[in-house]
């Protein structure tokens, strides 16, 4: 019962709406008759400067030229363009492009050891949201995690097998991989 009054609540809201705006519909978009419009204003009181504006424009567009190409401006922009687009922007394009490529910055992603690249790795590394010194800083548990991976390790580990996941965490805690992509090399 209490969702029927609900429903017809919402539905009588809904019709009160569309006939709100139905009526504004009504009102707003059509032309009024000429009873209802009021009285014209005396002709000093209504001048209208967008009226004279636009009376003004035909003749002011007999002081212009008519529009054609003339041989005389087809060679003075010619003259000016052809060699601009066809000689120095590229000119300038492609030597500050070699500019670059010969220099440091230059896809210093891709050069390990690169200048910028230590500079860049150096300031995410000072910021203490990013720096990870120990793989286990970004787990919430750590030895909730230690203990999962000793017991899947015995799950999992062929027979006869003496290594265990305590040595291998101790061992890998302080290995300096080589071939880490920050390591310097040793040759």
């Amino acid at each position: 019962a209490m969702t029927s009054s609900r429903r017809s609540g919402r539905l009588l809201l809904a019709l009160a709406g569309a006939l709100g705006c139905c009526q504004l519909f009504r009102v707003w978009s059509f032309v009024p008759g000429p009873q209802a419009l009021p009285a014209p204003l005396s002709e000093a009181h209504h001048f209208s400067p967008a009226v004279a504006a636009s009376a003004a424009m035909p003749a002011l567009t007999m002081l212009a030229e008519d529009a054609e190409a003339k041989y005389g401006d087809y060679r003075r922009w010619s003259s000016v363009l052809v060699p601009l687009s066809t000689l120095v922007f590229p000119a300038v394009g492609f030597g500050a492009f070699t500019l670059y490529l010969f220099s440091e910055d230059f896809a210093f992603q891709l050069i390990p050891g690169s200048k910028e690249g230590q500079r860049r790795a150096a300031l995410w590394d000072a910021n203490p949201r990013t720096a990870q010194e120990n793989p286990m800083d970004g787990l919430i548990n750590p030895d909730d995690y230690e203990k999962g991976l000793e017991e899947a390790w015995e799950r999992a580990k062929p027979k006869g097998s003496t290594v265990t996941v305590k040595d291998k965490l101790k061992q890998w805690s302080s290995q300096n991989n080589p071939h880490f992509w920050r390591n310097k090399l040793s040759a």
